[in-house]
């Protein structure tokens, strides 16, 4: 039996519509998603305040249990010795613009997670800091990549970042988060 024309539109329509949503598809899905299937790549952090050094080889995959509970100790509160989650999204951010730069160089934290009481005191201090500071959530750094530029750090991360990225050239640093994109 052969079949009728407007059963070969409709086949061929229907393989169209499907090959378009698939390729759609492939461009609305976030980084960090296709990130999951990437290797373990060398992380590297130097903590400024602490002197603390930390390497890891990071991928969504592996950041669980010990590499985890690493990684918050290491991004803690220094002023309190607070510990809270980090969001690993910032780990997905850091470990891209890393490799697109093709930097092996550590990363300078300046800041990590803070506390809502040391927020508050260095709001006093100083009309940079939030309110509402993602830093209190553990989805902001404030950081710079040794033996990089920090003007290109900071466009690396807003073309990789799907969140803010802050500015200090006066202080040589850039603050990265994973709220709504913005940038200043």
């Amino acid at each position: 039996m052969i079949p009728d024309q407007n059963f070969k539109k409709k086949i061929s329509r229907r393989a169209f519509l499907l090959a378009s949503t698939q390729a759609v598809m492939g461009m609305v899905i976030p980084s960090s998603v296709l990130a999951i299937s990437s290797p373990p790549r060398p992380l590297r952090f130097y903590h400024t305040h602490t002197g603390e050094r930390i390497s890891i080889n990071y991928s969504p995959k592996t950041y669980t249990g010990s590499m985890r509970e690493r990684i918050e100790y290491f991004f803690r509160d220094f002023r309190t010795g607070e510990v809270h989650s980090i969001d690993p999204n910032l780990l997905d951010v850091l470990s891209t613009i890393q490799h697109a730069c093709g930097s092996r160089s550590s990363y300078e934290v300046i800041s990590g997670y803070r506390s809502p009481e040391t927020n508050a005191w260095l709001r006093k201090k100083s009309s940079g800091v939030a309110k509402k500071s993602y830093h209190m959530k553990g989805m902001a750094l404030d950081i710079r990549l040794a033996g990089l530029d920090t003007k290109r750090l900071r466009n690396l991360a807003i073309k990789y970042n799907s969140g803010g990225v802050g500015f200090y050239p006066e202080s040589d640093f850039i603050h990265i988060d994973t709220g709504n994109k913005r940038s200043w």
